[in-house]
């Protein structure tokens, strides 16, 4: 029964607050049309404009929306008078998405083409793409698939034009819808796979998640070494408090000894002085009376003794209650600092396992160095290489900040390089590109992928880089910079390859395409690509700036020595100039030496395009990290979440090879492997371990798998492995 009665007073409560809501929106309609009769007396029609539109805002979130259209249109007209274009666009398109909900579709077609027109005049590309796909969108809830495919094809060309890849997966997938209405199941699956492939390519926001996660966590930790410091002041106080007091109480005492002393003086004189027949009874009462003070200093003495005992035992019981709570604090600080630092340690191994292997550079430089000091555990720099067709594209770059935030934006900048020299390699010959496309193409990545606007209180995060591509055959080099030169050191002479000033990301200047400078070269001459963490350490005898041109004239003094030498004569004298001062930037300069040389090409050691792999993991970071390790194998990814799918697929599928993780949720890899060796002993199963520890080992053999690998991966000895199995 009492449930019954709380039920109900439940459902009352709720129809009372939806009326009271609905009443408040009907009031603050009531209240903004009196408005508009006043701005339409004053004759005021920007305030006009926006409390029309503000009102069908209102009418559109009641549902009511022949209401919203009415008062969008006397905005639109308002507005028209305004000459405000921007305006009348944006509620044509709200006007036409609310016609749409009323399934009135050809005045939905003509309120999206309205503001089609004006995008069209005000060329804003972004926004006519958008345009085209409602009104394709319209047409096809009308059934007219064909023109609404027209509109699409109008849509994406532009749409690819413009490189808006969400865009191109909305359209993508409509055209796949409309083609299978019309029965045209093969254009159907082309578009289907088109709009799956783009959809794959959308998975850079997991990032920024870890990003937010770390700086909570330093934020916990400044809070309770800011709290652990209060409670020591306080302690500190306490203690104080406590002296003083006890000095006070000794004053005290010795003040009343003294004026008892005083008291007694003047006592005896007086007596001294009676006469003679009263000395007898004087000195019994004096007698009488001393006793009696004693007695009383005694009794006084012994209370104050006790009620200052009382006082030291409760202070002594605070002070240990003080204590326990600073040392629980502090053991919780200290757990949670070497969680984080566990946690950043892990960052650090995923960073060098992202970052190109040494034996890359060995292969395309066999002179050369990296010079790599991050300033904190992981880095914001980082060192980038490519090649193809005895063409290597080199970069080297600082991003935003240092340590974890720094090396997150290192990771984007590795990704998006890679993504961009592949998608130019795919559309044209290596030959074909150019420094500067790269660098501009890299500013719109990270623009685009941290949603940068320009306004004033938004982070300015980016990256200074410089990138250059060598054509060994033709003994050219292209070079773009952004804030970072390049040097290039040539019979004993230093010639700086100026960079542009203005930054990859938002900037003042980011519609400005990056300068592209062509430098013949020849055999030996040095290139050195740096960030500025090296000369713009304090140090030196009085504690200044190493600055770029003592950086350059040391350069100059160590050109002659081998590329290994000058690698660690580079770290001596940053290390002497710095000395105990501390490091204040990420440091990096990679040195390399042009020589006569055929890069290698690429061999079909790994090459698996007809073998089907399984990936089981969960976490989406491996995965993608797995994923990319496999790419240029052109082996077929498949992957499964947790261990009960990966059992799952293997009975309904043929696979050549599973990569296990042995940790996951149902069913974690060891369990899983346990289950397919039931069905099937002979697949090739390699685990997944991100410890390496021994008794993990021993689990993972005993349980059939015939092999394991420790992440983070090492490329070459990963490929090696599996190599090992696949083609068995």
């Amino acid at each position: 029964m009492k449930t019954k009665r709380y039920l109900i007073w439940l459902i009352l409560l709720i129809i009372m607050t939806g009326r009271a809501s609905l009443a408040q929106s009907s009031n603050e309609i009531a209240d903004l049309e009196s408005m508009c009769t006043r701005y339409e007396q004053e004759n005021n029609r920007v305030e006009l404009a926006k409390t029309q539109t503000k009102i069908g805002f209102l009418y559109r979130d009641k549902g009511n929306y022949r209401q919203a259209i009415e008062w969008f249109k006397k905005a639109v007209a308002t507005n028209e008078k305004l000459g405000n274009s921007n305006a009348i666009r944006v509620l044509s398109t709200n006007i036409g998405y609310m016609y749409s909900e009323l399934n009135n579709y050809d005045e939905a077609i003509e309120s999206f083409r309205r503001s089609l027109k004006i995008n069209e005049q005000l060329n804003k590309k972004s926004d006519i793409v958008q345009d085209l796909i409602n009104i394709a969108q319209a047409q096809q809830d009308k059934q007219n698939y064909a023109e609404s495919n027209n509109t699409l094809n109008r849509a994406q060309a532009l749409a690819q034009e413009m490189n808006e890849l969400n865009a191109l997966k909305t359209i993508f997938s409509m055209l796949a819808e409309n083609y299978e209405k019309l029965g045209k199941t093969d254009k159907a699956k082309e578009y289907f796979d088109m709009a799956a492939s783009l959809r794959s390519h959308i998975q850079k926001e997991e990032i920024k998640r870890y990003e937010d996660q770390t700086k909570k966590a330093e934020a916990e930790v400044y809070a309770r070494e800011n709290e652990k410091k209060k409670l020591s002041e306080e302690l500190n106080r306490v203690y104080t408090e406590k002296e003083l007091t006890l000095r006070l109480l000794e004053q005290e005492k010795e003040l009343r000894d003294l004026r008892e002393k005083e008291f007694q003086a003047k006592e005896k004189l007086q007596k001294a002085r009676q006469q003679t027949t009263n000395i007898i009874l004087a000195s019994l009462v004096l007698i009488i009376i001393l006793i009696l003070l004693f007695v009383i200093v005694i009794f006084k003495q012994l209370q104050r003794i006790k009620h200052t005992n009382e006082m030291l035992s409760e202070s002594h019981r605070q002070i240990a209650e003080q204590k326990q709570e600073i040392e629980n604090q502090h053991a919780i600080v200290t757990a949670q600092k070497k969680k984080l630092t566990d946690s950043i340690l892990y960052a650090q191994r995923i960073q060098n396992a992202v970052l190109p292997p040494r034996y890359v550079f060995e292969k395309i430089f066999p002179q050369h160095f990296i010079l790599f000091k991050p300033r904190d555990i992981v880095s914001g720099d980082f060192y980038w290489i490519s090649s193809k067709d005895n063409i290597a594209v080199i970069a080297v770059a600082d991003c935003t900040g240092h340590g974890v935030p720094g090396a997150f934006m290192s990771m984007l900048g590795i990704a998006f390089l890679n993504e961009i020299v592949s998608k130019m390699t795919i559309n044209r010959h290596i030959v074909a590109f150019h420094a500067s496309e790269i660098l501009n193409e890299l500013r719109n990545y990270v623009i685009q992928s941290l949603h940068q606007t320009g306004r004033p209180t938004e982070s300015k995060d980016g990256m200074d880089i410089a990138l250059c591509i060598i054509d060994f055959e033709s003994k050219t080099m292209q070079f773009a910079g952004a804030h970072n030169p390049a040097y290039l050191i040539r019979n004993g002479e230093l010639q700086i390859i100026e960079a542009d000033r203005m930054p990859i990301g938002i900037y003042k200047t980011d519609n400005k395409s990056f300068t592209n400078r062509e430098i013949k070269l020849e055999y030996n001459d040095q290139i050195y690509l740096f960030s500025d963490g090296y000369y713009d350490q304090i140090g030196g005898p009085k504690r200044t700036k190493m600055m770029s041109v003592n950086f350059r004239n040391f350069l100059l003094e160590i050109a002659q020595q081998p590329m290994s030498e000058q690698q660690k004569l580079l770290d001596e004298y940053f290390e002497s100039w710095k000395g105990n001062n501390e490091q204040l930037d990420d440091v990096l300069v990679v040195g390399l030496k042009f020589t006569q040389h055929i890069l290698p090409s690429e061999t079909s050691e790994f090459q698996w395009e007809n073998k089907i792999i399984l990936i089981a993991e969960d976490v989406d970071i491996n995965y993608f990290l797995l994923a990319e390790a496999l790419k240029k194998t052109k082996a077929n990814i498949v992957r499964a979440v947790n261990g009960k799918e990966a059992v799952e697929l293997t009975q309904k599928q043929h696979f050549d090879l599973i990569l296990m993780d042995i940790r996951m949720p149902e069913m974690d890899g060891i369990e899983a492997t346990r289950e397919i060796r039931k069905f099937n002993p002979t697949i090739p199963i390699v685990a997944q371990t991100a410890f390496g520890d021994e008794n993990d080992i021993q689990r993972i053999m005993a349980a059939g798998c015939n092999d394991h690998i420790t992440k983070p991966i090492n490329l070459k000895a990963f490929l090696s492995v599996i190599k090992k199995y696949i083609n068995a």
